[in-house]
């Protein structure tokens, strides 16, 4: 079993989370602390078992419950090193960061994870790929432009999860 789950999205903030009988991972965390364990406790989920957090870029809209809810839980947080950069002045209580390289595949628990880049505003923004077995899930949120990176990191995925604002003149000043 592999699935996901939005915890909340839009410009107030942005979180969801994928698990499978092993496994539980926040991607983003844009909601406060509590509306996060709240929210994922209304999943049918234990936030009290997340096995990690996973950044996909540092606005606040993504990131606004990490250092309460990671310090609060215990829980590692899974970035690339320039986001981790970013994120390190706000968030000085973070007691574990992991950090990975953006096409290289790690794991968590039972299942396989990749960040890829994606094109946004932010300093190395990402999106992810999880893998269990023969499924497959993609995650993009706040993608400004997709291209062909995208395009193949996601192409061969059995569900594909996809955050997105729509602001026009946003879009415009996007990279």
């Amino acid at each position: 079993m592999l699935s996901i789950l939005s915890l909340g999205s839009g410009s107030s903030g942005n979180s969801a989370v994928v698990y499978s009988d092993k496994t539980t991972i926040l991607v983003d965390a844009g909601l406060s602390a509590m509306q996060l364990k709240k929210r994922i406790i209304q999943g049918g989920l234990d936030p009290q078992k997340l096995d990690a957090i996973l950044i996909t870029h540092e606005h606040s809209d993504h990131t606004k419950g990490l250092e309460v809810l990671s310090k609060s839980i215990s829980v590692p947080v899974y970035c690339n090193s320039l986001t981790q950069e970013v994120l390190m002045e706000a968030n000085r209580s973070v007691n574990s960061w992991q950090l990975f390289e953006n096409g290289q595949q790690f794991e968590i628990g039972d299942l396989e994870v990749c960040g890829f880049s994606v094109m946004h505003d932010a300093v190395d923004p990402v999106g992810f790929k999880f893998k269990k077995n023969d499924k497959k899930i993609g995650f993009i949120s706040d993608v400004g432009h997709v291209n062909q990176l995208l395009i193949d990191s996601v192409k061969d995925v059995h569900c594909l999860f996809v955050e997105a604002n729509y602001d026009e003149t946003l879009l415009q000043g996007d990279n």
